[in-house]
C-alpha cells in the first residue's frame, strides 16, 4: 500500500495545484473516465482526461481536496468544486467524491459519486469491465 499512498499524495497535489503536468504521469495511457454508459463524452485515454481537466481549468473551475482515502487498489478524493456553475453538458456539482482505481501503479478508471459511502463502496469493489455500469455512479459534468 505504500505505492498507493505515494500516488494518493501526488494526486492530491495535482488537484490542489491544478497541475496537469503532475497528473499526467499518474494516468494509464488507456484510463477510462465517464458515466455508467458509453457516450461521446466518455474519456478513453490519458489525453482525453487531460484535455477535459484542462478545459475545466481554462474556464475557471477549481477543486479543493478536503479528504483523501487510500484503499488497496483505489484512492478517493473528496472534492469541493468552485468556478462557473454551468458547463456545456449541464450544471456542475459543488461537491463530488472521485474514485481513482489503480492497476500497475497507475490510474485506470475514474468515477464520480454523490456520497462518501457510495465512493468507498466503489473503491472497495473490482474495476468494472469496459462498458459495464456500476451502481451509484454519476457521470461527471461538462465533458467535452
Amino acid at each position: 500500500m505504500p505505492e498507493t499512498q505515494d500516488l494518493a499524495a501526488q494526486l492530491g497535489e495535482a488537484f490542489t495545484n491544478g497541475d496537469l503536468a503532475r497528473l499526467a504521469p499518474l494516468l494509464d495511457p488507456r484510463v477510462r473516465w465517464g458515466g455508467e454508459e458509453e457516450t461521446a463524452q466518455t474519456c478513453h485515454s490519458r489525453a482525453d482526461v487531460l484535455a477535459w481537466y484542462g478545459g475545466a481549468k481554462a474556464v475557471g473551475v477549481r477543486a479543493e481536496v478536503t479528504e483523501t482515502v487510500v484503499r488497496d487498489h483505489a484512492v478517493v478524493l473528496d472534492l469541493i468544486l468552485t468556478g462557473p456553475g454551468q458547463g456545456p453538458d449541464g450544471r456542475r456539482p459543488e461537491h463530488v467524491f472521485q474514485v481513482f482505481r489503480l492497476a500497475g501503479g497507475l490510474i485506470i478508471d475514474i468515477r464520480g459519486y454523490n456520497t462518501r459511502e457510495e465512493a468507498l463502496m466503489a473503491a472497495d469493489s473490482p474495476v468494472p469491465a469496459e462498458g459495464s455500469p456500476l451502481h451509484g455512479h454519476r457521470a461527471p459534468w461538462s465533458r467535452r
